[in-house]
């Protein structure tokens, strides 16, 4: 009995020595800067990101997280709503309640951390602006949390390296442009923001060089940044050019040959995971994007190590994903979180026609004019929003749809082709609402010369997959997964 008990402990110790958490995005706002009122009411409408209720969700995925007993727990960035200090401040006191768990917490920042010109409180019926924090401010926060002495820091960059499990290095990569913000409250002229990400040169060459050390020495390394270096979807760095660094596929060939095969990001508020060849096929990195903390469907990545009696085998990672369910305040988070979603429809639908309207906008006038030509009536929108109104008519649904298989991850597990079918259906009548006489002639014209262009786009982001069509086509489970180091 003595025996099976001190097997059972080592076994214990052993899963807790080898277990990860990780978190992204989770947009904290600490609850000193809210006073009820219309203002904290109206920043959730039409939006998917739950931030009122930021910091119950951040209590609950504290508690399930010292409920896993992880070794480490790794934040992939946002960890504020607009990089307000007081928030900063609320999310070290939740990192120091797990450090006193004996979980071992990795911070890097996000876009929305660091100079932000937006930080505000929230007083009743309005805002006003409170206090953002520099870098300088933000490695002081984290101090115990990637930026103290026992961390390497590179000189460049808000990116450190460490070694919190013996044989595994962690490298945070600092990918954000916030040194680029200005701020009238420091003195600028106006306020800007950048969002975009990028890896300076100089920071570039120190991951680079702390990779190969670790490699030399026999040691796994995995990496973690807030925007993504592999497309989760084809043609993600020309469409969402904000939500992946800058050089991407030049960076990721260049962290596979320094023995990187393994990065967590999060920023685009999805739970996906895709993997990138180099040109020979003969090597790949696997980038695993959680989804934000405060947006359903509200995911937690484990990690475990492979376990080889009587030591850890670290050349595998085990990836297992989690849901929080509730919270303290609110018993049916999950169903509240989802109906966000659905909720969050009309402005996607802004987003997509706002940029094909600034494409043919111009055009629209020429467009009109060639197809009345021969007298006929055509019903084109004269304003972006009268195209956003036409989008929802007829493709409201099918975007609820297609939003909620990509924020859930595995996308291909729904019924793909209904998801096809249904989105063709809209577009042919709203084809006929736009120009009745001439609507056979026009789904003629896309589906033999417009759709076949885009079907390899829509397979990518419906099917879950990676260069489609091409030698190096790739599907990654979103969900499970096991990745070699």
């Amino acid at each position: 009995m003595i025996l099976s008990t001190l097997f059972a402990l080592e076994s214990m110790a052993h899963t807790a020595a080898s277990r990860m958490v990780i978190l992204s995005d989770p947009h904290l706002l600490s609850p000193e800067l809210v006073t009820p009122g219309s203002a904290i009411n109206n920043i959730d409408q039409g939006d998917s990101k739950m931030v009122a209720m930021s910091d119950d969700i951040m209590a609950a995925i504290t508690d399930s997280i010292i409920n896993i007993q992880p070794r480490l727990v790794l934040l992939t960035g946002d960890l504020t709503n607009n990089g307000e200090r007081a928030s900063h401040e609320r999310m070290a006191q939740y990192l120091d309640r797990l450090a006193s768990h004996g979980i071992q917490p990795l911070v890097i920042p996000g876009n929305h951390d660091c100079n932000n010109p937006y930080a505000c409180r929230y007083d009743g019926e309005k805002t006003s602006p409170t206090a953002t924090v520099t870098r300088e401010e933000f490695a002081q926060i984290y101090r115990n949390y990637g930026y103290g002495d026992d961390f390497q820091r590179d000189p460049a960059s808000l990116s450190y390296c460490c070694e919190p499990i013996q044989g595994v290095v962690i490298i945070g990569i600092d990918s954000n442009m916030d040194e680029m913000n200005t701020l009238t409250s420091r003195g600028d002229s106006v306020n800007t923001y950048h969002n975009g990400g990028r890896i300076k040169p100089e920071t570039l060459q120190w991951v680079i060089d702390r990779a190969n050390e670790a490699r030399n020495q026999g040691k796994h390394v995995i990496a973690m940044m807030h925007h993504h270096l592999v497309p989760h979807f084809d043609q993600e760095d020309k469409l969402l050019t904000n939500y992946i660094v800058k050089d991407h596929v030049n960076i990721a060939n260049q962290l596979m040959q320094a023995g990187i095969h393994t990065v967590f990001t999060g920023h685009l508020h999805v739970t996906d995971a895709a993997t990138l060849y180099n040109g020979e096929h003969s090597d790949s990195i696997v980038e695993v994007a959680t989804g934000s903390a405060i947006c359903y469907p509200f995911a937690l990545r484990v990690a475990s190590f492979g376990r080889k009696t009587p030591s850890l085998d670290l050349n595998t990672l085990d990836i297992d994903t989690r849901w929080l369910n509730s919270t303290r305040e609110c018993p049916n988070l999950r169903e509240m979180g989802r109906q966000r979603i659905i909720n969050a429809t009309p402005g996607m639908a802004a987003m997509i026609s706002g940029k094909a309207w600034n494409r043919l906008g111009g055009r629209i006038g020429q467009i009109k004019a060639m197809l009345e030509s021969n007298g006929q009536k055509i019903n084109l929108p004269e304003t972006p929003q009268q195209a956003t109104q036409l989008a929802l008519r007829h493709l409201k649904e099918v975007l609820a749809r297609t939003l909620l298989a990509v924020v859930e991850g595995n996308e291909q597990e729904n019924d793909t082709q209904s998801i096809i079918n249904e989105g063709k259906q809209g577009i042919r009548t709203m084809i006929v609402e736009v120009a009745p006489d001439q609507a056979d002639n026009l789904w003629d014209f896309f589906e033999e010369a417009v759709y076949p262009k885009l079907e390899p786009l829509v397979r990518s982001i419906l099917e879950d997959r990676n260069a489609v069509g091409s030698p190096n086509e790739s599907h990654t489970n979103d969900l499970r997964l096991t990745i070699t180091l």
